[in-house]
Order: structure tokens, then C-alpha cells, then sequence
């Protein structure tokens, strides 16, 4: 989507369009930078000045407070990004479209599976590494069973054992992942919506 044109929006144009404060839009945004790494455009000292206004009410609809959304698009006007004339017409419908679109592909891309929550990938990936972790730990408990194969059978005594405990150590670290899988949640949580 980067070859795109997107609708930057700022936070004060969301404020004013949802009725929440300008801090509450930049707290939630930061947030969904954080998790989705939405496209936003910085200053020069990294503060978020826009952000892709297709992407911040694709995620907030998605992950945010159903509730707090719909009754902040009842009462809110579209706010256009910015354009040469924001006063046009033409202008104000081209940029709807592209929003239009863009949201379109963004809920393709997550029906597809495409999208993921980075945040609870992470989270994720380093349970599944502590796992490993600790079954990889577990290997110094065999020394004196191994020095014992290699006193009685030599090198092929020590090839047999070291493959029983690679089977072993292969069948545990599958069986805790499976554990993880078994008990991970099937869709993921909402992002809390910042109180205004």
C-alpha cells in the first residue's frame, strides 16, 4: 500500500470531527502505531504531526469501543485531509474514494489473515522461546547418563542416547507449543479506547 496516495489527517482535525480531546486521538494513536504500525508522518523531533486517516478508523472501528465509535460518527461531519482546495467538491469526493478504497483493501488484507497484532505476536514468540528455553536447560541433567553410554558402548553408545534425548527434547517443546496453541484466544482483544 506504500505506492498508494493516502489521506493524512492530524489529530486536532479528529478531535474536532469526533468530539474527544486532541491528547486522547494522540494516546490512541501512538498506540496504534505501536501495534500496527499505521502510516503517520513525524517532525523533526519524531512527534506524530499526521497520520493515514484510513488506517486510524479502520483500527479504531476494528479494535476500539464499538459503542464510542458509533456515537462519534452520529454526531461528526467528514473531515477531508488536506488538499490545494479543501473548499472544492471535486477534491472532497476524490479524497472520500481513496479513503474508501483504502479501508476496502484494509478489510481484505485482514479477512485474508494478513494483518496481525504485533503486539501480541511479540508476546507470543517469547512465551514460545521461554519454552524452548527451558527444555533446551534441561540438557546438563543428562551428562551422567550420557558419560555411562559412552563407558559401556563407546561413541555408538553416546550417538544412541543423544538421539533418544533429541526425540525427547523435539517431543516436549511440541507438546508445550501445542499447550500455548490449545489456550491462545481465537480473535484478539479490542484496544482500550482512551477516556476523554
Amino acid at each position: 500500500m506504500e505506492d498508494e496516495e493516502l489521506v493524512f489527517i492530524t489529530p486536532a482535525d479528529v478531535a474536532a470531527r469526533d468530539g474527544i480531546t486532541k491528547q486522547a486521538v494522540t494516546k490512541l494513536v501512538r498506540t496504534l502505531v505501536d501495534q500496527h504500525d499505521i502510516p503517520v508522518e513525524r517532525d523533526g523531533r519524531g512527534r506524530i504531526v499526521r497520520f493515514s486517516q484510513a488506517h486510524f478508523d479502520h483500527h479504531r472501528e476494528r479494535f476500539g469501543s464499538s459503542e464510542k465509535t458509533t456515537a462519534a460518527r452520529k454526531s461528526s461531519k467528514p473531515v477531508a485531509g488536506p488538499c490545494l482546495d479543501p473548499a472544492s467538491r471535486d477534491e472532497a469526493l476524490r479524497q472520500e474514494a481513496w479513503l474508501k478504497v483504502t479501508r476496502a483493501k484494509l478489510q481484505q488484507q485482514e479477512e485474508r489473515g494478513a494483518l496481525i497484532r504485533s503486539d501480541i505476536l511479540l508476546t507470543a514468540v517469547q512465551q514460545c522461546g521461554r519454552e524452548i528455553q527451558s527444555a533446551v536447560a534441561r540438557l546438563p541433567n543428562h551428562s551422567d547418563d550420557l558419560a555411562m553410554e559412552v563407558s559401556k558402548e563407546g561413541a555408538h553408545g553416546l550417538r544412541v542416547a543423544l538421539r533418544k534425548i533429541a526425540f525427547d527434547l523435539n517431543q516436549r517443546v511440541a507438546e508445550q507449543l501445542e499447550g500455548i496453541s490449545d489456550n491462545a484466544p481465537v480473535s484478539d482483544p479490542m484496544i482500550e479506547e482512551v477516556e476523554t
